[in-house]
């Protein structure tokens, strides 16, 4: 299996940044790019600041030590943002696997800066480190300074290690000095909390950090090499997302029976099964949930990545009782990256999946909106838009978008959400919105915002929703493969 390499950024903080608005001070962010891959993360925007502190982590992915890191610290500004100053990493450098501390200077400040008394270029401190086969995450340089207070941009530093860190660095050179990987070396497998056809979901605990994992058991003698092919895929796809809202691939572990995937571990179960056992529900709940689909799958999207199997088994829920629900995109079994080609597996669910996937015509990533578009559907009023007695008459009603908005179910329900599921649920895919679209469509906008009513929808039946994810999971329990077409 191939082996896929990380470099991680730390923005940790940036001093002597001019303040460009009238009070003196800016409204700074960073925006970090690659240039190898569509990558691209923005840190949090601090008010009036001119020493900002983000302390925020990014993770790019590549297969080499190629290629650059390009960083802007920017002015956030309501009509244009302002460039503070940027810098750029060559990934070479860092080859060592060693973590580096480092103050680096930026260029192309603001010009009234240079002609201001100041002297003192702006700097942003980053810790940066490539890891890989050859430098698992942990690996400190030698030379080592544990003060990690003022670095210039000629000196490289790293923190002490804490003792968790050294415990890891303990399990690492383990794993090297006896021979193949093991996940018991790092893990402890607990019980098992999901089943696929050719794998196992099984609860692990860190041993150096206590924390709880969802790991991925995949045994290799039961797949061929054409589905060893796709898991790589899904790997690498996976490797690229990070975002709030998606479930995060954290370390894969590769052995020669078995390959383990290490995800981030998430408690709230399934989001329609919280749904269920939530039984009061409001037309702003569906809002916000549609909102977070919306966000994450607007950055897949970015990344020329289509998720093609959104269902509701997909969308789990992560937070505590009491707090608002956090959805969490799982399972990128059936994505791929297509940039902006189209796509012609027929691939997906069927309650779900797009027409024109159906109709065997080439398709991109609108079908990921069509999904969402049924999923709104369903979490409005309990059902989904398309139905049949037959598989073969719901393919049809899918095929003719025929579907309507009944009461009594949909009576209170606001003409602005059905109105953005007639802008989705639509044939013709080029007129399909988009996932920015969607985003700025009065329904989100409006009844997704803090201060919106939260008034139960009194003609949502929570017992109708409850019967027909039972009948969903009873027949739709893994995706369908409608012929045996590969991707193109």
């Amino acid at each position: 299996m191939s082996s896929f390499d990380t470099f991680h950024i730390s923005v940790i903080e940036a001093r002597n940044v001019f303040g460009l608005d009238k009070s003196g001070t800016s409204d700074p962010y960073c925006s970090i790019k690659s240039s190898f891959n569509k990558q691209h993360f923005k840190t949090k925007v601090l008010k009036k600041n001119l020493s900002p502190k983000w302390g925020q982590d990014f993770t790019f992915f590549t297969s080499k030590p190629e290629g650059e890191i390009h960083i802007k610290m920017l002015d956030k500004s309501l009509f244009k943002d302002e460039l503070l100053g940027e810098l750029t990493l060559r990934l070479e450098e860092f080859a060592d696997g060693n973590e580096h501390d480092k103050w680096i200077p930026v260029t192309h400040e603001p010009a009234k800066k240079k002609k201001s008394t100041d002297s003192k270029p702006a700097e942003i401190r980053l810790k940066l480190q490539f890891t890989g086969k050859d430098h698992p995450q942990g690996s400190h340089n030698s030379n080592t300074n544990n003060n990690n207070t003022k670095v210039d941009s000629t000196t490289t530093t790293t923190t002490k290690p804490s003792k968790e860190e050294s415990k890891d660095n303990h399990d690492t050179k383990t794993v090297e000095k006896s021979g193949p990987p093991n996940i018991d070396d790092k893990y402890e497998l607990r019980k098992v909390i999901g089943r696929g056809a050719f794998s196992v979901v099984k609860e692990g605990i860190r041993k150096a950090t206590g924390k709880k994992y969802a790991i991925k058991c995949i045994s290799k003698k039961l797949i061929d090499k054409k589905e060893l092919a796709l898991l790589e895929r899904e790997i690498d796809i996976m490797k690229k997302l990070q975002h709030p809202n998606i479930i995060q691939l954290m370390e894969v572990v590769d052995t020669p029976d078995t390959l383990y995937l290490v995800l981030e571990f998430v408690s709230g179960g399934e989001l329609f099964d919280a749904i269920v056992n939530k039984g009061s529900y409001s037309e702003t709940d569906a809002a916000k949930i549609v909102r977070q689909i919306m966000e994450a799958i607007q950055y897949v999207h970015s990344l020329g990545i289509a998720h093609r199997d959104l269902k509701p088994e997909n969308l789990l829920l992560s937070g505590e009782e009491g707090k608002a629900d956090f959805i969490k995109i799982a399972d990128f079994g059936l994505s791929k990256d297509f940039g902006e080609e189209q796509l012609s597996t027929s691939c997906g669910t069927p309650d779900y999946v797009a027409p024109e996937v159906l109709m065997g015509e080439p398709y991109d990533k609108s079908v990921d909106i069509w999904s969402i578009g049924v999923i709104t559907y369903v979490l409005l009023c309990g059902f989904p838009p398309f139905y049949g007695d037959s598989q073969k008459e719901l393919f049809e009603s899918i095929m003719s978008c025929n579907y309507d908005f009944p009461d009594p179910e949909w009576k209170e329900v606001s003409e602005e959400a059905k109105n953005f599921i007639r802008k989705i649920l639509v044939l013709n895919p080029e007129e399909r919105y988009t996932a920015e679209q969607c985003l700025n469509d009065p329904w989100i906008k409006e009844y997704a915002a803090p201060a919106k009513d939260l008034r139960r929808l009194q003609s949502f039946s929570v017992q109708k929703f409850k019967k027909y994810n039972d009948k969903y999971k009873a027949s739709n329990a893994s995706p369908v493969k409608l012929d045996d077409e590969t991707d193109k």
